[in-house]
């Protein structure tokens, strides 16, 4: 009777430091520390490293699905910049885009199906969407200058950047409209998790590139970095309450966390010679299971151990 109330109390305890433990989240990049550049994933503090690719062409800009299971990603592995589509669960990719152009920087919809993506198939980068099994190419923009970096929102909105700025539009390409009250002329957005707020990269005249937020309707802009170097491609956490980005700081491309949206404090997650950048963020897999059975004991032990090392 006391090996079952203790084994129910250790089972408890557990939970409930699992529960704390999974906020703790994971971060998706590009690299080239092996030569080639490839897609590695690392928890918050810059620990335990993954490589999620491994291919003799280059593999660039993850993007992880709203569920976690999926990676789309840009890969030269068939002599041109495609989208693939990984299955997490078993490191299969599938190609997601077949043209003689270029199709690059994926975004998945916040219901999964969508992945956006910027093209030169038409002749100058246009914004396309397409369904994930590869069919219904839809193209969203038809402008004169060049789009890139779609983001799409947790409702919907897509936002890019095109040669004067940051736009935002719906899904299906209507009601284009330009980010106001930019400093210059936004690049790489990134959504906050309720849709209210822009975080992009800009030069200030004469200044550096640094990390910004701005509200959808042009109120409270904020810079967030102040680095005499290039901070670029900036992610925000899906709690709100971060932002990852790379900075060429000291002649070096590492992956940087603003810890603190509020105070704007940053610290230097990768500290490798070789380039490191694109950083996005892994959703939990909100898919795991808290049942009792003896295989979930062994997960959440070892995640719990895992944390516990950070």
């Amino acid at each position: 009777m006391m090996g079952k109330f203790v084994y129910i109390v250790c089972f408890l305890l557990v939970v409930v430091l699992y529960t704390q433990a999974s906020d703790v989240s994971h971060i998706a990049f590009t690299s080239n520390r092996d030569g080639d550049f490839d897609i590695y994933m690392m928890d918050i503090n810059g620990k335990n490293l993954e490589q999620l690719t491994n291919h003799p062409g280059n593999e660039y800009s993850p993007t992880l699905s709203p569920d976690g299971h999926r990676m789309a990603y840009v890969s030269t592995r068939d002599d041109n910049l495609e989208i693939y589509v990984m299955d997490l669960k078993t490191n299969v990719s599938r190609r997601l885009t077949n043209h003689p152009g270029v199709d690059d920087n994926p975004s998945w919809s916040p219901d999964g199906r969508w992945i956006a993506l910027d093209s030169n198939r038409a002749g100058a980068f246009d914004i396309y969407k397409v369904e994930v099994s590869g069919e219904n190419l839809q193209r969203l923009t038809h402008g004169e200058q060049n789009s890139f970096h779609p983001a799409w929102s947790s409702d919907g909105l897509i936002a890019f950047d095109s040669k004067d700025g940051i736009h935002v539009m719906d899904s299906d390409g209507a009601n284009l409209r330009r980010l106001e009250n930019q400093p210059r002329a936004g690049k790489t957005p990134s959504w906050s998790p309720d849709g209210e707020q822009i975080v992009f990269s800009d030069m200030i005249l004469g200044g550096n590139w640094d990390i910004y937020t701005l509200n959808i309707d042009g109120s409270n802009l904020r810079r967030m970095t102040r680095h005499p170097s290039k901070d670029m491609f900036p992610v925000w956490s899906p709690d709100g309450r971060s932002i990852v980005f790379y900075s060429q700081w000291n002649q070096k491309t590492d992956i940087y966390l603003i810890e603190d949206v509020v105070w704007r404090q940053s610290i230097q997650l990768t500290r490798h010679p070789a380039v490191d950048r694109s950083p996005t963020w892994v959703p939990i897999d909100i898919s795991f299971s808290l049942s009792p059975t003896a295989e979930t004991h062994t997960t959440l032990w070892g995640r719990l151990k895992q944390s516990a090392r950070d």
